[in-house]
């Protein structure tokens, strides 16, 4: 009389096999959410995800110039860097010396020619548009001040994404924009 087939040592070598070939197609398949992003993906992520930017909003602790600092060293493309600093810009409520400070810091890299004069250290143009779209958020629309620091940031923000250069047409018709709110300011 024959044995049964599940009582073949074949048989258990064959199930043991396509057990393990199963385990191992299931383990490549895991689902995005839980598997560790590539530095491809990570670097797609915007600036809603887990910031440095959200890090500050939600923890008071974290220092603007700290987030900033970080997000200047990380990784990411400029546009996301960029995007990153004006979530941080949108969740930051300054005291009104630090406002005062931001404004006047702001007009002065302007007079001075310094604004867009250091494209290329990331920190800096990344602390300018933090202060200029910090400015820009608290102040009303009609107002110079916000006038001034929405042309400053726009042109802040073209340059470092790439998307504008300094002698480019708009950023010379915002500069226009930016002067004639200065004299509205003084």
């Amino acid at each position: 009389m024959k044995k049964p087939f599940y009582k073949s040592w074949l048989f258990w070598v064959v199930v043991v096999l396509l057990g393990s070939i199963v385990g191992q197609i299931a383990a490549r398949n895991k689902p995005d959410d839980l598997t560790v992003p590539s530095a491809t993906q990570q670097a797609q992520h915007t600036a809603a995800t887990d910031t440095p930017a959200d890090q500050a909003a939600g923890n008071p602790s974290v220092s603007w110039e700290s987030a900033i600092k970080q997000i200047a060293q990380s990784d990411t493309e400029s546009a996301q860097k960029a995007d990153a600093v004006l979530v941080l810009a949108n969740n930051y409520s300054p005291s009104p010396e630090e406002l005062q400070d931001f404004e006047s810091q702001i007009v002065e890299e302007y007079n001075a020619g310094n604004y867009l004069a250091h494209i290329e250290d990331a920190e800096y143009m990344l602390v300018n548009l933090f202060k200029a779209a910090v400015v820009e958020n608290i102040h009303s629309d009609g107002e110079p001040v916000r006038a001034f620091a929405s042309g400053f940031s726009h042109n802040i923000s073209n340059i470092f994404r790439g998307t504008d250069t300094v002698e480019g047409n708009s950023v010379k018709a915002n500069e226009a924009e930016m002067d004639k709110a200065l004299a509205e300011m003084k």
